[in-house]
């Protein structure tokens, strides 16, 4: 285990798109301006190609940020994000955030709201679940599964689908889990990797997504429904994403997909409540 100075970390990733991003680090900048450094540990990871990666001196919205490069150019978001996970668990963080470059930060209390929902429920890994347009109907409005109520006035709603634009790591978790898997390129590492967690009794079950309500006051798409989405305007995305579902169906054993492999658990609302209480049980502060 590794020792915790009840630290939070914030891992922001990027490939080839330098404006969105200096919309993304300047709403962080501006609003984790007042904290205490030594608590709070900001860095970015640039995946972008070798050919065309820029000095960050050139960059002047990155002088005061630490920026890091994937090894060896181009890995794909999975290892990327994995390359953020392991400086910031090396940097001894407690709490630790995954941010893409396409959301824009709008409150500083975004940071205490998901820390206090952990510390309340026990839940200890959420998504931020109103990214794109996957959890909304035709006219925009959030689809829920159920919201829960719990003291000290917490609420976590839980989504039918996962977004992986931010998300909540507590350490207990990449400590029980470990990091993501990398056989996933550019689909479904998250997904996976939420997957793992769920079995190992830190999140509900699967098709109950975890957030905390009040988040969308908090973050921002800079751009709505993926428009700009590097990986999804690949040519083989669609041959890209099959060849990683058929990966993650080899692996846990059913599709995320239907029709593509075993269907998947079908869990009742009765059974979320109980495992929700079971893992307050367990992990909650109290």
């Amino acid at each position: 285990k590794i020792m915790q100075k009840n630290k939070i970390g914030l891992g922001l990733i990027t490939c080839d798109r330098y404006h969105f991003l200096e919309k993304s680090v300047s709403s962080i900048l501006e609003q984790t301006k007042n904290f205490n450094k030594e608590e709070f540990n900001f860095v970015v990871i640039d995946d972008t190609l070798d050919s065309i990666r820029k000095d960050k001196n050139e960059i002047s919205f990155l002088n005061d940020v630490n920026v890091f490069f994937t090894p060896e150019g181009k890995q794909g978001v999975g290892k990327a994000k994995n390359y953020a996970l392991k400086t910031l668990i090396a940097a001894e963080c407690e709490h630790i955030f995954l941010m893409e470059d396409d959301i824009e930060m709008l409150d500083s209390n975004v940071f205490s709201l998901y820390i206090n929902a952990v510390k309340n429920t026990g839940i200890k890994h959420l998504n931020f679940g109103l990214h794109g347009n996957h959890n909304r109907n035709l006219v925009n409005e959030p689809i829920t599964r159920r919201i829960i109520n719990y003291p000290d006035e917490t609420k976590i709603v839980l989504y039918p689908n996962i977004l992986g634009a931010f998300s909540y790591y507590h350490i207990d978790v990449l400590n029980t889990v470990g990091i993501m898997d990398e056989q996933f390129y550019n689909a479904l590492e998250h997904v996976d990797h939420t997957y793992q967690i769920i079995k190992a009794g830190y999140h509900p079950p699967f098709r109950w997504f975890a957030d905390v309500q009040g988040s969308e006051n908090c973050l921002k798409d800079i751009v709505p429904d993926h428009q700009q989405s590097k990986i999804r305007s690949e040519e083989d995305f669609i041959k890209n994403f099959l060849s990683n579902h058929d990966k993650f169906v080899e692996k846990n054993k059913f599709a995320v997909v239907q029709g593509r492999g075993p269907a998947e658990n079908d869990y009742s609302e009765e059974e979320v409540v109980k495992n929700l209480q079971e893992i307050w049980k367990n992990h909650a502060e109290k």
